[in-house]
């Protein structure tokens, strides 16, 4: 070729080649074909072509294939949320083949949402180029499934009149400037508007992005933990999928999901939420995966930065070291972690150990930077803390201000005293007897989770044995371990009497129901610390979580009323900030409003959705404050 029109920022190769075909002056779209693909029998595609390593070779000079797939097409918008292994399969073919299959591989054809037929273009973006360059270009990111509106404008993109259905299948259309309406228009519904540019704007990021070496596995991974650190999964990393649906629905609205042609049926076991989370094998749509990552992180470039580093629960190391009598106390110079999992719990613990020889753990995840400080068990002090031990001790100092300096119990201080041999508290060393006081302990233990279940069986004598667990799973667990046979003498019939049962009056039992609830959202309303109002939360404390999930259709009262008190995030978020406003304003504290953001662990993306909702709470409370006061 003796020269090539180079394509535009983001123009799609298609576009260039149409361009050059023009600049020609070709009359025939086969000689246009052969110049570019070496092939007359090639089929133009719009969004991301094959062949092109010989397009590649036939242009020469800075364009390789690669150059042209990440650039000039729309490959890049599919490329991270494909496995590996399909992704290699997938470049080369777009490479070195005719295309065929390209699209159903990339899940266009059985898994596409929001279709498009045709091109499209912002009116605005084009008035721009025919004032800069003379002509206006077809964009990659104006072709995109799912959008919309034009990520640079925000403007509602606009279909060109000719397309492949009122011209020839090998020819290449260009935007010819007579053709295009250029007046630009916004959407009528400005929520919608909002979301729709945001998710505009996060598609053309992805395009920007270099992720070439980022795969499904990967993306997979860091879903889980987001969800993790949002309290969406268990322990052991099993996602909590209808607390997941309840406040993805809150996020956006099931208008909107809609609209996007991505609504979710919860009682379907394979809605593309719970596959987009769990499933390797299932193509899913980018535009359901930048949903998703809005909801984690509301930031595309968050989401894949240092997407390849391995989750830490702790965070990134070194870890201070909190060995109170060191030098070096809270400064970063542990290097030393080992994770393991809580047997009860699943949760991991963190176990560091410094050089200074002190080793502490605690249980994780670390939510806000003071966790790094805490400390969940002591489990050796390590060599310098004996030493200035040994110290103090041969110095005379007192039992009780050398736990003051040591940062520990006196028992402590008298069980080392022993132990290094120095002994000068020998005459106090018989005040310990660990193992009889644990005995004695662990007995008492037993026979109040006894009685607390016995309680729980008189109080709900048609439950089942697992709503009984349900109720008081702390003390069926320690049972369980520590005295089964008690648990089996006591509970064994709870089953069979619960399947012996006459019919279920569900009218009766919507209105006992629904009186349960309401005490128990009186309750949680009067929690000194503030605990979010969920319908599987309430269930849980009740012990009728099985009869909310299962038989919810049954009790329409109390699943009207559920509606009504059960909280999103975001409403959650809202009255917890009222209730520390309230609080500081009982005891006439200065009430600045990063101070309320920092109390309530809110992070900052998060409270500047509900900043304005604060602060007309706190003018209004103000004001109804200096009413009060003036009054009296």
């Amino acid at each position: 070729m003796h020269f090539f029109t180079d394509p535009y920022k983001d123009e799609l190769v298609y576009s260039a080649i149409a361009r050059y075909h023009y600049y020609t002056g070709n009359l025939d779209c086969r000689d246009t074909l052969e110049e570019t693909f070496g092939n007359r029998n090639t089929i133009p595609s719009l969004e991301i072509g094959s062949n092109i390593n010989t397009l590649a070779k036939n242009l020469g000079g800075k364009y390789t294939a690669k150059y042209i797939i990440d650039n000039h097409t729309i490959f890049p918008f599919y490329s991270p949320f494909l496995p590996m292994q399909r992704k290699r399969e997938l470049t080369k073919e777009i490479k070195c083949k005719d295309g065929k299959g390209i699209y159903t591989k990339l899940g266009l054809v059985s898994g596409s949402i929001c279709k498009k037929i045709g091109i499209y273009y912002c009116p605005c973006c084009a008035s721009n180029e025919l004032k800069t360059y003379k002509e206006a270009y077809i964009h990659r990111e104006h072709q995109l499934q799912g959008i919309y509106v034009c990520p640079h404008h925000g403007v509602k993109l606009k279909k060109y009149v000719i397309d492949k259905t009122n011209s020839s299948r090998i020819e290449f259309i260009r935007l010819n400037e007579k053709l295009l309406d250029l007046r630009s228009i916004n959407l009528a519904n400005k929520n919608y508007e909002d979301k729709l540019f945001k998710i505009s704007k996060d598609a053309y990021n992805l395009l920007q992005m270099d992720l070439h070496f980022i795969s499904k596995e990967k993306v997979l991974e860091k879903y889980q933990n987001l969800l993790y650190e949002k309290g969406l999964t268990t322990p052991s990393k099993r996602i909590k999928q209808n607390e997941l649906y309840e406040e993805f629905i809150a996020f956006y609205g099931e208008q909107f999901l809609e609209l996007m042609e991505s609504s979710i049926d919860n009682y379907n076991e394979y809605n593309w939420l719970r596959v987009v989370t769990r499933d390797l094998s299932r193509t899913v749509h980018p535009i359901r995966h930048l949903l998703l990552i809005n909801f984690l992180v509301n930031d595309i470039n968050e989401f894949f930065k240092g997407i390849n580093k391995e989750f830490n629960p702790f965070g990134a190391g070194p870890w201070p070291c909190l060995n109170k009598v060191a030098d070096h106390y809270k400064m970063d110079v542990v290097t030393d972690l080992k994770i393991t999992s809580d047997y009860k719990t699943r949760l991991p613990v963190g176990t560091f150990k410094c050089d200074c020889g002190f080793m502490y753990s605690r249980k994780g995840p670390d939510n806000h930077e003071n966790d790094r400080y805490k400390i969940g068990r002591i489990k050796s002090f390590g060599g310098l803390w004996e030493s200035k031990l040994k110290k103090y001790l041969r110095q005379g100092y007192g039992l009780r201000e050398l736990a003051r300096l040591m940062c520990c119990d006196p028992k402590t201080i008298l069980k080392f005293d022993a132990l290094l041999g120095v002994n000068y508290f020998n005459r106090h060393r018989s005040l310990v007897n660990v193992e009889v006081k644990e005995k004695i302990g662990n007995s008492n233990i037993l026979e109040k989770y006894k009685e607390v279940i016995l309680q729980i069986v008189v109080q709900n004598p048609t439950s089942t044995r697992t709503e009984i667990r349900e109720m008081c799973g702390k003390e069926y667990m320690y049972l369980y371990r520590n005295d089964k046979e008690w648990l089996q003498r006591n509970l064994m019939n709870k089953n069979k009497v619960a399947k012996g049962n006459k019919k279920v009056d569900w009218i009766k039992r919507d209105e006992e129901i629904i009186d349960l609830i309401k005490d128990k959202y009186k309750e949680l309303l009067s929690e000194e610390t503030p605990v979010r109002i969920t319908k599987f939360g309430i269930g849980r404390s009740l012990g009728i979580l099985t009869t909310l999930v299962n038989n919810i259709y049954r009790l329409p009262r109390t699943e009207k009323y559920l509606k009504e008190i059960t909280e999103t995030v975001e409403e959650f978020q809202i009255r917890r900030c009222k209730k520390i406003i309230d609080r500081k304003l009982k005891n006439d504290e200065d009430i600045r409003i990063w101070k309320i953001q920092r109390t309530a662990a809110i992070r900052g993306e998060d409270f500047e959705k509900i900043k304005e909702k604060i602060l007309d709470y706190i003018n209004v409370e103000n004001n109804n404050e200096i009413h009060e006061q003036g009054s009296g």
